[in-house]
């Protein structure tokens, strides 16, 4: 500086201390809250004035992320808080004995009913793949094949009770156990032939059926029957608490689900074609917004009321007290005043 202060260095040392000790008191002190609380609103309302480009800055905001968001950051810092908000939430959750439905106002049911009403909901290729598996054609054949059992045992004319023994009961009322003994034995053939034809249809019944029901959920999905059904399994799931759906997922499975999230997470990371998409995105937002200011252009995505200011700024008052307080903050307004006190002395 040119109009560097006559003073001596032991008059500059004594300021230096008594600034440094009025910025420690009077950073965190009643004043200090109430110039946070005011200079909060005024700060967000001067961020509204500045152009897009001003705060979004794509290549530097992608290549902050790319640096904050690598494998080992994610294994040793994020995910391990996250897995210990899981596991008390999940655990928390296990003893809730409200409904789900309990936190489903009537504008987000009448909105999800909209949802499973749509009979395109589900692409025709997925539908058909999950029919078409070998689980499904293995369940078809055990349905179909028990009904058919049932259907002799019950339904077949000539051995069900209401059928022909009944009809021979009645017309030889003399004699007709010793013709119902032979029936018996001639079903116990009749069965050991059915049974392996039996087996040869269902080959071919289970395939057929597989098509007819992905047929039928392709081209009656709009059915109201079939809306219906669906609108229905979700207010069942309304109906249950979050202690029965949640009964089956102990801490085993909670920590499957969190290694799988984790794994897939840092795959995604891992690839340059989601961080491309992103860093195109936002240059394309810069392109064509970058010098709107960011009120005007909140309020063309619909963006009309202000956050609760006050309430955040009271919420975020003790964090930031908090951070000017810590040894970290004071050194570093230590080294400024110092930087500061030592150009007066300077010629």
């Amino acid at each position: 500086m040119s109009d560097s202060l006559d003073l001596t260095p032991q008059q500059i040392a004594a300021l230096r201390s008594r600034q440094i000790a009025f910025l420690a008191e009077r950073l965190v002190d009643d004043r200090a809250k109430g110039d946070w609380l005011r200079s909060f609103e005024a700060g967000y309302e001067h961020l509204l004035t500045l152009p897009l480009k001003a705060v979004i800055q794509p290549q530097t905001l992608v290549a902050a992320l790319q640096k904050t968001l690598d494998t080992q950051a994610i294994r040793g810092h994020l995910f391990p808080i996250l897995r210990e908000i899981h596991r008390r939430v999940a655990n928390d959750l296990r003893t809730d004995d409200a409904k789900l439905g309990e936190y489903v106002p009537d504008a987000a049911r009448k909105a999800i009913d909209e949802i499973v009403a749509r009979p395109d909901l589900l692409p025709e290729e997925v539908v058909r793949r999950v029919i078409d598996d070998e689980v499904v054609e293995e369940i078809m054949r055990d349905v179909i094949y028990d009904s058919l059992r049932d259907f002799n045992e019950s339904v077949n004319p000539f051995f069900a009770e209401w059928g022909l023994p009944a009809l021979i009961k009645k017309v030889m009322p003399i004699g007709s156990g010793t013709v119902l003994k032979s029936m018996s034995s001639v079903k116990g053939e009749f069965d050991k032939r059915l049974e392996p034809e039996m087996r040869k249809f269902l080959l071919v019944a289970a395939r057929k059926s597989k098509g007819k029901i992905a047929d039928f959920i392709i081209t009656k999905g709009g059915d109201p029957k079939q809306v219906a059904l669906r609108q229905n399994i979700v207010r069942f799931v309304y109906e249950e608490t979050f202690v029965n759906l949640l009964r089956n997922a102990d801490d085993d499975a909670r920590m499957e689900l969190d290694t799988a999230i984790e794994e897939i997470s840092l795959a995604v990371l891992a690839k340059d074609r989601p961080r491309e998409r992103l860093l195109a995105e936002l240059e394309k937002l810069v392109a064509e917004h970058g010098d709107e200011p960011i009120g005007k252009w909140l309020e063309r995505i619909g963006v009309v009321e202000k956050p609760a200011l006050a309430a955040l700024a009271e919420l975020t008052c003790p964090f930031v007290r908090l951070a000017l307080e810590s040894p970290p903050a004071k050194a570093f307004y230590e080294r400024v005043i110092w930087d500061f006190y030592a150009t007066l002395g300077t010629p």
